[in-house]
């Protein structure tokens, strides 16, 4: 049975949600961008050991009860056994999961905006065989800027759409998971960790206070410390920066 998106205020039990910033932004889309299938970065999901090190000294100081981390658009699998987190949670005896929009609630709503996506492909493909007949972007040619602000209007109102499920669909399903597995995790008072994109910190903020659940952030501050950087990599890759 198809699962329902349902969110309801928990019973008899008091939840602490502590969001915390992911190393890198989490990006969702309903069809990932072909240039980001071939990109390294993007497919192995890397952590570096200085976040696991930070969200291990996390885990000391808010001692939770169960963890749950935003899917990455790139994992079309089940959890990983060996993925960094998944291991340092099991390590501490964490209850650790991924929290995303339902598979099939996601083929829904993208199913919505086919007839979107199949225009814009067909309105894209008539502008590249009008630009190579033409030799050259037709400036001049009415009809052609017609054709091009078209697929800019379709494109747009695509975005929006995208957008309403990227975040404020995306993100209710996400606070429905937390609150399930909140559900499954014995005790009166509990304290979860969420591991999100930043971009979503507001949106479920809201939900929290609807929820009647307290909450803390945490939020990343970035340093790039160059001579390190440059020592790791000619002593120890043997890569030359010079």
């Amino acid at each position: 049975m198809p699962e329902v998106l349902e969110l309801k205020p928990l019973k008899n039990k008091n939840l602490k949600l502590i969001l915390i910033e992911s190393e890198f932004p989490i990006d969702w889309w309903f069809e990932t961008p072909e240039d980001l299938k071939e990109d390294i970065f993007w497919n192995l999901h890397l952590i570096s050991k200085e976040y696991l090190q930070l969200i291990d000294s996390l885990i000391e100081k808010y001692k939770p009860d169960f963890a749950l981390e935003e899917k990455p658009n790139m994992w079309n699998t089940k959890l990983n056994s060996s993925e960094p987190l998944r291991v340092l949670f099991k390590k501490r005896g964490i209850h650790f999961n991924h929290a995303e929009i339902s598979e099939n609630a996601e083929l829904y709503l993208s199913s919505a905006l086919d007839e979107h996506r199949n225009m814009i492909k067909n309105i894209e493909k008539r502008i590249s065989e009008l630009m190579k007949n033409n030799g050259d972007i037709p400036k001049n040619d009415d009809i052609f800027q017609r054709i091009v602000l078209w697929k800019e209007y379709l494109q747009q109102d695509y975005d929006i759409q995208e957008d309403e499920v990227r975040y404020k669909v995306r993100e209710a399903w996400m606070m429905m998971k937390i609150l399930n597995l909140a559900r499954e995790v014995e005790g009166k008072k509990l304290r979860g960790i969420f591991i999100c994109d930043l971009r979503h910190f507001n949106g479920l903020e809201k939900l929290t206070e609807e929820l009647g659940i307290e909450i803390e952030q945490v939020k990343l501050k970035r340093t790039i410390k160059t001579e390190e950087i440059e020592q790791v990599f000619e002593k120890d890759l043997d890569v030359d920066l010079s």
